[in-house]
């Protein structure tokens, strides 16, 4: 059972409507495309997660702070008799280690993922202890694309390459595992402790004056210019998108660029660069959104 599913993180939302709406520096672009590629890994481990048949518990996105130490599990799987972490990495490419430096087959070095792991584990043993909770840990780093390539691996059994997750799944369901009432508070206690705020966030600044106003193609990013009651039609790549959907997208793209700002017909109709009728706007603001204030003045929430 998943007890708290997995959702686009802030950072990720915010820098894919930034992408369409200003020229990103190349860190900037990187740090988008490292965040895209991230949560693509994360979800499709999830795929595997779902197949798991024995009673557990599956906890996504945890955040911790310990001592002033902050942490992240990208997943907790929680049995009869053991708590999983997984440290899930979607690498693409040859890699390799030398000692306990990780590099990429070109030489480069790059952050190694198995002192990440080791330091979650550490953390997340050390807040176990402080619930005053004894349950054995068992972490493992996911290795999900199958793109990956690790050579002079260590025979460490807590890494698992695209080749043995379905051997890991099985494995969970050889072990008798029975979920009771403690199981539950764990899973409980352990959501109340989760943070909702990163402190990694490294989204950049941005002035609303100078973000690209218009409605954005999904698939290309090329800004619509032509309106229809239906369907919209990228002028470019031909990607088509329910005309509803694609202006309660732009509201949600407004929302998360300017969470301060009040949403109303008029401001909407600017960020979506004047492509829809006020009217369209107005209804659909009314039918998705809670109106507040009266007339000129009235706002959305």
């Amino acid at each position: 059972m998943f007890k708290k599913n997995r959702s686009e993180p802030e950072d990720l939302r915010v820098m894919k409507a930034l992408n369409y709406r200003m020229e990103l520096p190349d860190k900037d672009k990187q740090y988008y495309l490292n965040l895209q590629k991230g949560f693509e890994g994360e979800v499709l481990f999830d795929e595997y997660l779902h197949r798991i048949e024995i009673e557990s518990y599956v906890l996504n996105d945890l955040l911790f702070e310990l001592n002033h130490s902050h942490f992240q599990i990208d997943s907790l799987l929680i049995s009869q008799d053991h708590m999983h972490l997984f440290e899930v990495k979607n690498y693409e490419g040859e890699f390799y280690f030398e000692g306990e430096k990780f590099k990429k087959i070109n030489g480069v070095e790059v952050k190694n993922p198995m002192l990440q792991l080791d330091r979650n584990e550490s953390l997340f043993r050390q807040l176990m202890h402080s619930f005053h909770i004894k349950i054995p840990i068992r972490a493992y780093l996911i290795f999900i694309n199958p793109e990956f390539t690790l050579y002079q691996a260590p025979l460490d059994r807590r890494i698992i390459m695209p080749t043995n997750l379905n051997r890991l799944i099985q494995q969970f369901d050889t072990q008798k595992s029975t979920l009771n009432n403690q199981h539950a508070r764990l899973s409980e206690k352990l959501l109340s402790a989760h943070l909702t705020k990163s402190p990694f966030s490294k989204v950049p600044e941005y002035d609303y004056n100078e973000l690209r106003k218009g409605v954005f193609c999904e698939s290309c990013g090329t800004v619509m210019k032509e309106y229809r009651p239906v369907i919209l039609t990228c002028q470019k790549c031909g990607k088509h998108e329910n005309t509803k959907d694609a202006l309660l997208r732009s509201i949600e793209e407004y929302k998360i660029l300017n969470p301060t700002k009040k949403i109303s017909t008029n401001t909407i109709y600017e960020w979506c660069g004047d492509l829809f009728p006020k009217k369209i706007i107005n209804l659909i603001l009314k039918g998705n959104f809670i109106v507040s204030g009266y007339g000129q003045w009235s706002y959305y929430q």
